[in-house]
């Protein structure tokens, strides 16, 4: 239990583990040692050392996964302090970066840097996202290395969800999707990305939130952040000093108590929300044209690809109605009756973007090409953050290729290497490219290096960003069918298997766990005493 001097409470769980797997290494003896489990400490009897020969002497290391935390180096023996350049890296090629050489940086998280050991020393370094790692010694030594361990932290859960289907590519993704979300969870709180973005946005957090209480249940870092952002932005401001952003804030706590019926939090939390409702209401004229004081140029942002687009307003006028439809949900409010009835009033600029018809979608201004449109090109133009609302709008709309479509999207990624899923990706990435865990070959692209949009262009693009798992929660909620209401008192259960025929999942509902098993074209389902469930299948 950590408990932080503001009171906050969380549980969390340390590893190390030896590297999986020796790159490359460059005048070091004996660095196959390095892969073998030995005593963790300092040790007169161990000899069984990777031997760094002199300045210039360095190794490239794979510890097998994405990891949150740094490297733990247990020197045997050296000639007093020495000093290292240690370079963290969620590619190979980052790892072989120089600091400014194809966007590389040390945002948020130093992942390249020098540091200091000494004679029969452990000590640990770095607090980043990584995978790889690139040792070299600096001084003109000779120096005996014992261990070189990955030290991870994650998040402890008392309950975690479980699913399984027929589709071994599809299981991946959904453990994948579960993992990525987990190295997120740091502090007490939900990040947004491991390397970079260790931070908490508002926006960003919705599909997080979706993901974490289907996985988890009702655990504190979704209050927390929500309680953080409150408690950071006054009523005159915007959440992260982005107006939709404001409204994303209301977004997440219906859906957190719709979903966990934490009532005493969302009496807490009422008035700042049905503030934020008044305060959107009063920035919408009467023929539904929008107006944000303060927005500094974040007025309309929806996502990264329609940013000042002359269709972004159309998105956020939707996102606007999808929110006000939320809060109703929960309880009736005037603010939210007189938003709906101006914003109906909204001239939309016609689109070829999938996230704003996404969002028209899913605030009911439905077209008859709904379907054929976001369907188009497949897994073409899904963005990670967007997929959940592009996926769940094409369902609404009665498309049929969702799961293929995931499939190809995030299967793209651990084609290539991936270990979690990232901050932004495109399948036409994929052309003529490498795989993360190996350095490009002659004639080929740089996956991590040579792509991104945005500001995650080249290596400051984050490979583990919170917002990707949204997939899981689609998987939830559409292909299962789960839809939990009243902090789990009732539960509708309408899977769509897309093709699937084996499902086993496990959800933690408030008062027990929820059990789904569809074999053989038959469902069976268990539940707690206290849930009413209803079955569509």
């Amino acid at each position: 239990m950590i408990i932080h001097a503001n009171g906050l409470q969380y549980e969390e769980v340390r590893e190390e583990w030896v590297p999986v797997r020796l790159l490359d290494s460059h005048q070091v003896v004996r660095v196959e040692e390095l892969l073998n489990p030995k005593a963790a400490s300092v040790s007169f009897a161990v000899d069984q050392c990777a031997i760094f020969q002199g300045g210039g002497s360095w190794i490239l290391l794979d510890f097998g996964k994405e990891i949150c935390g740094g490297i733990r180096l247990v020197v045997r023996s050296s000639s007093g302090t020495v000093n290292w350049r240690v370079t963290f890296g969620e590619s190979v090629a980052e790892a072989c970066s120089t600091i400014g050489v194809k966007n590389a940086t040390n945002d948020h998280s130093p992942r390249d840097f020098e540091i200091v050991t000494s004679n029969m020393s452990d000590l640990t370094f770095g607090q980043t996202g990584f995978r790889f790692v690139r040792l070299e010694l600096l001084a003109d030594a000779e120096v005996r290395v014992q261990n070189i361990f990955a030290s991870s932290v994650l998040p402890y859960f008392e309950r975690e969800a479980s699913f399984e289907t027929n589709d071994t590519l599809l299981n991946d993704i959904l453990h994948t999707a579960a993992y990525t979300l987990k190295l997120c969870m740091q502090n007490g709180y939900v990040w947004d990305g491991i390397k970079r973005d260790r931070l908490v946005w508002c926006g960003d957090l919705h599909p997080e939130t979706l993901t974490a209480l289907y996985l988890f249940g009702q655990i504190p870092n979704i209050p927390n952040s929500l309680t953080f952002l409150k408690e950071q932005t006054p009523i005159d401001r915007w959440v992260n000093d982005i107006p939709p952003y404001s409204v994303w804030w209301v977004v997440n706590l219906c859906d957190y108590f719709a979903i966990t019926g934490d009532k005493p939090y969302y009496e807490q939390n009422r008035d700042y929300a049905l503030a934020v409702m008044a305060r959107l209401n009063s920035c919408i004229a009467e023929d539904g044209t929008m107006n944000f004081p303060g927005g500094y140029g974040m007025e309309y942002f929806l996502d990264w690809s329609t940013h000042q687009t002359p269709d972004a307003p159309s998105g956020t006028s939707s996102l606007f109605r999808y929110a006000a439809e939320k809060f109703l949900a929960v309880e009736e409010n005037a603010d939210c009756r007189e938003i709906l009835r101006k914003l109906v009033r909204y001239i939309d600029t016609p689109t070829t973007r999938k996230p704003v018809r996404a969002f028209q979608v899913l605030a009911g201004r439905r077209q008859a090409d709904d379907a054929a449109m976001l369907q188009e090109g497949g897994a073409a133009d899904l963005s990670t953050f967007m997929s959940y609302y592009i996926l769940t709008a094409t369902a609404q709309a009665g498309g049929t290729d969702m799961l293929q479509m995931l499939k190809d999207y995030y299967g793209g990624m651990l084609s290539r290497g991936a270990t979690s899923f990232w901050e932004d990706f495109d399948i036409r990435w994929l052309e003529g490219s490498s795989r993360i865990d190996e350095l490009p070959k002659e004639g080929e692209l740089d996956l991590h290096g040579d792509f991104g949009k945005y500001c995650y262009q080249q290596f400051r693009h984050s490979l583990c960003h919170g917002w990707s798992s949204g997939v899981l929660a689609f998987f939830v909620e559409y292909i299962l069918g789960v839809h939990i209401q009243n902090g789990g008192e009732r539960v509708t259960v309408e899977p769509h298997l897309l093709g699937l025929t084996d499902i086993e999942a496990t959800i933690p509902l408030r008062d027990g766990d929820l059990t789904v098993s569809i074999h053989n074209g038959e469902m069976n389902v268990v539940s707690p005493v206290t849930t009413t469930v209803i079955e569509k299948f």
